[in-house]
């Protein structure tokens, strides 16, 4: 008597399913107790399958029931779902190339297609089964039904039975482990090799380089990989170091040195490359160089120290117009020989969807945290500054189209590094208002703040008085500045200069023109 495969009325799977003794056996194997992540994800899609709703499968929906994502997850933004998947993609082929070799039924993730799919054992199937078993296909069509025979031994029900409970199981485990486990854990890859991805649309990738066992959630909320894509270099860690121009030093206390570099499989298209490092292993200026080739093409070599101002000090290098090799890699190489008493280092990489001839908008608040504002524009906090402080006044602005922006400031004697491309020109934008000499203060007026703006040594302010610009009310004062040329080191150096009382900003923009 035939016994089918296909999930059974109200899309439930009938009792003694083999696809669930599978799962069963598979998550019970030694390849997938070492990742408990990629356990769930299995776990997950397989019972989207089983329900007949695997049709419904999205990366958002993976991102937020699985991995741990929040609501506000974009998937167009963050590859996490896509890198997890390529790696349960590749944990099922070496779990089917040895400990399940001669499973009767095994499970396939298709590239492209988040939609599992149970089929024959491929060197024991028939002409006929090359049709999937069991599986739903991407748009949640039906399955197709399993070969007309299959032996119902005792001993292979006590095998469905086992495999249903322990099923059970894990999934009340998963259901409190998904809530527990830290967002993004990844299997680290000891020294992991090129493995391309699915081809879509580009997405961002973020990787903490160094000794981790796990992803790093930084302050803002974004998830860097622990280290994957890297040959050679050896990593490094030291201790809780303070480390100015950022609000994660976490970052930049452990990384990747020698000589190395990283492969890193990309989707088609343009993106921006952000390195991230901070000089935390000498003493000084000049004693170290980094050098570094970007597929194949030789980047300018710099020295961290004096690219940041000092030791132990984060700076970003931003590099444009970064696309794919034609095997579909970028590929970075770090050369260990670099001058001086170190060689050449790595704490982070980001590489961001790009535009096509021109740097990413940046886009700075003095605010805690991520703001979009009314118009859909992401807000960085302000962490590349150093010197003065913040504070607040929530009194409604004038003249504001987003006065949310105007409620935080930084003021005292203060200045920010903001990272660019170099070579090119940009426009700064920087946003004002008085938010104590306007109203709060007694016998405050115009003349009671005035300030000087440099950048990169030229002048853009002297003398600003922002209550005398903004007709003596709480009002909104906005000044743009164009041409301002990128620093030898690829930076905006912008110093507030206080001349009476302090200097003050509320955000900042900058955009390549």
């Amino acid at each position: 008597m035939a016994s089918s495969l296909a999930p059974g009325p109200e899309g439930m799977d009938q009792p003694g399913d083999p696809r669930r003794a599978e799962l069963a056996a598979v998550l019970a194997s030694d390849v997938f107790k070492r990742s408990p992540k990629l356990s769930r994800l299995l776990l997950y899609l397989c019972e989207k399958c089983f329900q007949g709703s695997a049709g419904e499968i999205t990366e958002y929906g993976i991102g937020l029931d699985v991995l741990g994502r929040d609501p506000g997850f974009d998937p167009q933004q963050d590859a996490l779902v896509r890198v997890n998947t390529h790696h349960l993609r590749k944990r099922l082929k070496e779990y089917y190339a040895t400990a399940g070799r001669d499973h009767e039924t095994q499970i396939e993730l298709p590239s492209g297609c988040y939609a599992p799919q149970f089929v024959p054992r491929p060197e024991s199937a028939p002409s006929e089964s090359a049709e999937r078993v069991g599986a739903a296909a991407p748009s949640g069509e039906g399955s197709a039904e399993a070969p007309s025979e299959r032996p119902k031994s005792t001993a292979l029900r006590l095998a469905w039975m086992a495999g249903a409970v322990a099923l059970l199981l894990l999934a009340g485990w998963w259901f409190v482990a998904a809530r527990r486990e830290p967002a993004g854990a990844l299997g680290r890859a000891a020294d992991s090799g090129p493995s391309p991805v699915a081809a879509g649309a580009p997405t961002a990738l973020r990787i903490a380089a160094g000794d981790r066992s796990g992803d790093y959630q930084d302050r803002l909320g974004r998830v860097w990989m622990s280290d994957h894509y890297f040959r050679g270099g050896t990593v490094f860690r030291r201790g809780a170091v303070p480390i100015q121009r950022t609000w994660d030093p976490e970052l930049f206390r452990s990384g990747r040195e020698g000589q190395f570099a990283y492969h890193i499989p990309l989707s088609p298209g343009t993106y921006e490359l952000h390195l991230y490092f901070a000089e935390t292993g000498v003493a000084a200026e000049s004693m170290r160089n980094v050098i570094m080739a970007i597929n194949g093409v030789p980047a300018p070599t710099f020295d961290v120290a004096s690219d940041a101002g000092a030791v132990n000090t984060a700076t970003v290098k931003i590099f444009k117009n970064i696309v794919p090799t034609k095997d579909g890699f970028l590929h970075l190489e770090f050369q260990g020989a670099g001058t001086g008493a170190g060689p050449s280092f790595l704490n982070a990489l980001e590489v961001l969807p790009g535009t096509p001839g021109k740097m990413l908008p940046i886009r700075l608040s003095t605010r805690d945290g991520v703001y979009r504002d009314r118009l859909g524009q992401i807000w960085m906090p302000d962490e590349c500054s150093l010197g003065g402080r913040k504070s607040s006044n929530p009194a409604p602005v004038q003249g504001a189209s987003d006065p949310v922006l105007y409620q935080t400031h930084r003021f005292g004697h203060f200045g920010y590094s903001i990272p660019v491309v170099e070579g090119s020109r940009y426009t700064v934008r920087l946003h004002f208002t008085e938010p104590w000499f306007a109203h709060v203060i007694p016998g405050g007026g115009t003349g009671s703040r005035v300030f000087d703006l440099y950048c990169n040594g030229m002048t853009l302010l002297k003398n600003f008085d922002i209550l005398k610009e903004a007709g003596g009310e709480l009002r909104a004062v906005v000044r743009e500045f164009h041409g301002i040329p990128a620093s030898p080191q690829g930076k905006l150096d912008l110093t507030f200069l206080p001349v009476a009382n302090y200097a003050l900003v509320n955000a900042i923009e900058v955009f390549e023109e």
